[in-house]
Parts: C-alpha cells; sequence; structure tokens
C-alpha cells in the first residue's frame, strides 16, 4: 500500500499481486490503510501463503506468513550504521543476515530441495531466530534490543520461503507493481473523484494482469469491447 489523493483527499492506493503464470494484480483505493481493508481484499477463502511487509494491519491472518526480508535486511543494515563502533552490534545484524543466507542457499540449490529437507532446514532456522533473538531481547536501551524483539515476534514468519516451495523471501512483486501508478501520482497528483478513482483501478487490474500472464492488453482489451454487453 501507498498513498493516494482522491479530489485533495489523502487516502491510499493498495495492491494485491498474485505470482505465476495465472498472476493477478488488483488494485484497489481505500480511505483508511488497516486491517479491515487487507482483510476485504483477501476475501474469506484466501488460505495461501501472505507475503507482506511488518505492518500490523497484515496481522490478523491466521494462515501462513512470509514477513519481506528486503524491509528486515534494510533495517538491519540501519542498525550497524546507528552503532557504528560496536563491533557485538555489527556481528549480531550479520548473524541474522547470515540466516537469511542460508534458506536463499537451499531454495536457490541446483537441485530442488525436499519437502523433508524443507520442513528441516526451516525448523533449523527458527530455533537460531530463537537464540538470537534472546540474546537481547530482555536488554533495556540496547541497540539491538528492538530487533530482537521483532525476531521473536515474527519467529514463524520469516522462512516461509523456505518451507514452501514457489514462495518469495520478499514483497518486492508488490512494491514493483505499485511503481507504475506512484509514477502516475506523482505527475497528476492522484484522481479527480471516486468514478475516476475507480476507473483507474479497474484498468490498471485489468492492463498489469494481462501483462502478467504474457498476453497483449491491447488486444485483450478489445476483445472485452467487442463482447455483447
Amino acid at each position: 500500500e501507498t498513498g493516494w489523493r482522491e479530489d485533495g483527499q489523502n487516502g491510499y492506493l493498495w495492491v494485491m499481486s498474485v505470482p505465476g503464470e495465472q498472476g493477478v494484480r488488483i488494485f484497489e483505493c481505500h480511505r483508511w490503510r488497516n486491517r479491515h481493508v487487507a482483510k476485504s481484499m483477501l476475501g474469506g477463502e484466501f488460505r495461501g501463503v501472505l507475503s507482506s511487509d511488518f505492518l500490523g494491519s497484515y496481522n490478523f491472518y491466521p494462515g501462513p506468513h512470509q514477513r519481506c526480508w528486503a524491509h528486515l535486511l534494510r533495517d538491519l543494515h540501519k542498525l550497524k550504521e546507528d552503532a557504528e563502533g560496536q563491533e557485538e552490534v555489527k556481528s549480531w545484524a550479520n548473524s541474522v543476515k547470515g540466516l537469511y543466507e542460508e534458506g536463499q542457499e537451499l531454495v536457490r540449490a541446483t537441485s530442488p530441495p525436499g519437502e523433508c529437507e524443507r520442513r528441516e532446514k526451516y525448523e533449523t532456522l527458527v530455533a537460531r531466530v530463537d537464540e538470537l533473538g534472546l540474546v537481547y531481547a530482555q536488554s533495556k536501551k540496547h541497540p539491538c534490543q528492538a530487533m530482537a524483539k521483532r525476531l521473536l515476534r515474527h519467529r514463524d514468519e520469516l522462512f516461509q520461503f523456505v518451507l514452501h516451495e514457489g514462495v518469495s523471501a520478499d514483497n518486492n512483486l508488490a512494491e514493483r507493481s505499485l511503481r507504475p501508478l506512484v509514477v502516475a501520482r506523482k505527475i497528476s497528483g492522484g484522481t479527480r473523484s471516486a468514478r475516476g478513482t475507480k476507473t483507474r483501478m479497474v484498468l490498471a487490474s485489468l492492463v498489469n494482469k494481462w501483462i502478467a500472464r504474457g498476453q497483449n492488453p491491447l488486444e485483450e482489451c478489445l476483445k472485452l469491447l467487442q463482447k455483447t454487453p
């Protein structure tokens, strides 16, 4: 989700992106940035792995949840910069990053890992997250405390990409899906009416879905226009 303006009023542009040959891109605009919006977009029948950043609006989902490592790695890098000269902080942050690299090494191996191998690595990595988190989670005012508590809070949501084939370790697909509309927003400032917003979101959903599936947007649009209403 990112900011969007309708008739000068601030709101939020949301996108739900599904990868693969039958990929989906759904864009919607809402006034709020809360769990009710995320819940309505997913619908009551979604049973997949939800990939997102660490925004609390996504905490409602009871199923498997993958948190974005791109966001986490950026925060680890900032942690090291802010604690420049503190070798224990640098070493701890690098150890957390090392867990991510281990997980990526497994899923990117030349020989695809089997289900048992994935499960074993997942459990190992979660156990090591617990170890690293407990080092500083109770250390008040320590630079690593907030990050350590976050690791423990999301321990089961960091390595779903190891456990489930085809799940990404980040939410970059959704971030990239938003980019064209973000550029359009910077140029136009947003939309002027609710009808204009809805039209823009519907067109963006259709065109980006066709592109994701390797279809020609112009040809697919013409097919729709040629159908009898």
